[in-house]
């Protein structure tokens, strides 16, 4: 009993397997069985009553309902397959709740992106007033230098008497030419004197501007750093969501970046060929659209059974889809409008600058910068705009599907309109 007794509590400090409680109850049982039998050869030969033998039975099931018990408290280690499993529907879960996460700071990237747009073009003007302001101080600096040469001239040579100068010709013609040149004399001052008030009038209201942009810019960047400021809030309560499971999280980042490389792979592969026999045909009008296959998506709702096409007619619309299309599985970065990340106004402005069209970095800019379009009427490569503040941007690519930067810790992907049910509008940018 002593050796069971220093064997049970040594599994205790242990991790104790269910499998092992049994092991143990049973030595027990066993143990205490061995000794009830030693005790009732004992009874028969002492001639002793049988109710204690009956005692000793009733003991021997009590430990038994008591070891049983034991195991069925003691804890089940999963097996490592489902512990897998299990780690994955969280890091699923905490991916959901990192997209409503990401649309509720979309609205404030953008108001970031408005500010950098607006603090971009009043750098600009602080600078032209600057250009300006330097060049009418020369100016102004010119006409004072020039009136007060003739000032000091006059002083020292007199005011000529006209009179006298007429009297003084001996011909109609010297004295028509004394006259002008005494007329463009007297021209020449009072231009000297309005330029240079006209000048001093310009100079106040350049500065006068270049005041304004400036306050205008340190304004803006207040904006800019408080807009900043809540987008990293929420990034640091985007990372404390995910905490414990970042390994999870970047595994299905990468899955659905793969996913998104093969779309693009397949898509690229599919115009390349596609165009390869229209110019076969030697039709460069040749229409196609059609769709290639996605894979799986996942369950999400995203498009995951096909991709369409764009047309291969040449159109702008078909171009700044295939421009688009080439970043597919391209990371999401705020404020990001380059290869290396994109937002979602981010990616439009640049995938239209690669087909010679301007777009702002701003969702708000952008739904004003072409003609707006029915939806029953969108086209490939249209803007479609998302929420009541335009928080959120893509392009049309056809048959009701766009491809867009959905928020932090996605990529560039294509994803069904239909399941948006909060489409704003469309616009046309060219």
């Amino acid at each position: 009993m002593r050796f069971l007794k220093n064997r049970w509590y040594g599994e205790r400090d242990q991790e104790t397997t269910p499998f092992g409680a049994i092991v143990v109850s049973l030595t027990v049982i066993e143990c205490i069985a061995a000794q009830e039998s030693a005790a009732t050869v004992r009874t028969r030969r002492l001639r002793l009553p049988r109710r204690h033998s009956t005692s000793v039975v009733r003991l021997i099931l009590v430990i038994a309902i008591l070891g049983v018990a034991l195991v069925a408290a003691l804890p089940v280690s999963a097996s490592p397959k489902s512990d897998m499993a299990n780690k994955r529907a969280q890091a699923e879960a905490a991916r959901a709740q990192l997209a409503e996460l990401g649309a509720q700071l979309e609205p404030a990237i953008e108001r970031y992106n408005k500010a950098m747009e607006e603090l971009k073009q009043v750098n600009a003007d602080i600078a032209f007033n600057q250009k300006q302001i330097t060049v009418t101080e020369s100016n102004l600096k010119v006409s004072q230098t020039a009136l007060s040469a003739k000032l000091q001239e006059s002083y020292r040579v007199g005011e000529p008497d006209l009179v006298a100068s007429v009297l003084g010709q001996q011909s109609l013609s010297q004295i028509l030419a004394v006259s002008e040149l005494f007329d463009r004399s007297q021209h020449q001052a009072a231009d000297l004197i309005g330029g240079l008030q006209q000048s001093k009038t310009t100079l106040k209201r350049q500065r006068h501007d270049l005041q304004v942009s400036q306050d205008r810019a340190k304004t803006l960047q207040a904006q800019r750093q408080q807009e900043k400021l809540a987008i990293n809030q929420g990034i640091a309560q985007e990372k404390a969501l995910v905490s414990g499971l970042e390994g999870e999280i970047a595994q299905l980042i990468q899955e659905e970046q793969a996913r998104q490389d093969e779309m693009r792979r397949k898509a690229l592969a599919a115009l390349a060929a596609t165009q390869a026999a229209t110019g076969a045909a030697g039709n460069d009008q040749f229409s196609v659209g059609g769709s290639v296959d996605g894979g799986s998506s996942g369950g999400s709702s995203d498009s995951g059974s096909a991709i369409q096409l764009p047309p291969t007619d040449g159109s702008i619309g078909s171009q700044a889809v295939a421009a688009a299309m080439q970043f597919l599985g391209t990371p999401y970065v705020w404020g990001g409008a380059a290869p290396g990340g994109f937002d979602c106004s981010g990616l439009t402005m640049y995938a239209y600058g690669q087909i010679g069209i301007s777009l702002s970095h701003y969702t708000g800019d952008q739904w004003n910068e072409g003609a707006h379009v029915p939806s029953d009427q969108l086209l490939p490569g249209d803007l479609i705009f998302f929420g009541s503040d335009l928080g959120h941007v893509g392009m049309y690519i056809g048959g009701g599907q766009f491809i867009h930067a959905p928020q932090t810790g996605d990529v560039v992907k294509i994803s069904d309109l239909g399941s948006s049910s909060s489409f704003a509008g469309a616009v046309r940018p060219y």
